[in-house]
């Protein structure tokens, strides 16, 4: 096995980066569905509509004004971005990922919370992750895959498939992990949204 030259992809470590947490809530989702069942399979790639998504999420404490928000934090089990990351988003190819708008306010639900923002609900996946190629995996009982939260460069190996098809996805049953192409990776680095994402090159395995 050798890697491919020349080409790359990108893992960003968002999800499991507590400084992306923030504190808010949410009331019940229309669907019935909790907001940490939400989250999973938003994780998990799972296509949803805008009904499966708060349109309202609140600040949780009383005593703390909640400041212009992040290009991506994780508020009330959603993956929350800004207006700028939107619109970069937007310029690429996303597949059946989808982009939802979210108002953001205070604790005393009419104050709105400064800035523009959108659900992403990461609606594909590809089948391009290598466990035997990426030697920190951790397995669990259940089937699925995680990575050490200290993520580093070529900790994660992925087939040349990740390089077709949509330019953002996830790769199941590799959990708390979403990738994106090189081009997408350079447009929002040169945005200066880099820090927020956490990201991490993925080593390309390819046959011999």
């Amino acid at each position: 096995m050798t890697q491919s030259k020349g080409a790359q992809v990108w893992a960003s470590r968002a999800f499991m980066d507590s400084t992306r947490i923030t504190a808010f809530t949410a009331d019940p989702l229309p669907t019935g569905m909790g907001l940490g069942q939400m989250a999973e399979l938003n994780e998990a790639g799972e296509r949803m509509s805008a009904e499966h998504f708060p349109k309202e999420i609140f600040a949780k404490y009383p005593d703390k004004k909640e400041k212009k928000q992040a290009d991506l934090v994780l508020a009330a089990g959603a993956v929350v971005v800004s207006a700028a990351c939107a619109d970069v988003l937007r310029q690429f190819d996303l597949g059946h990922s989808s982009l939802y708008p979210i108002k953001l306010f205070q604790h005393d639900r009419t104050t709105p919370v400064e800035g523009e923002y959108f659900c992403l609900n990461i609606g594909e996946r590809k089948d391009a992750f290598l466990l035997s190629h990426s030697p920190r995996v951790i397995e669990f009982g259940d089937g699925t895959l995680s990575m050490p939260p200290n993520l580093h460069d070529d900790d994660v190996a992925v087939s040349p498939a990740a390089l077709e098809g949509p330019d953002l996805w996830v790769s199941p049953p590799l959990n708390r992990i979403f990738f994106l192409s090189d081009r997408l990776t350079q447009t929002l680095r040169a945005g200066k949204m880099g820090r927020v994402f956490g990201f991490r090159a993925c080593r390309i395995v390819a046959a011999d």
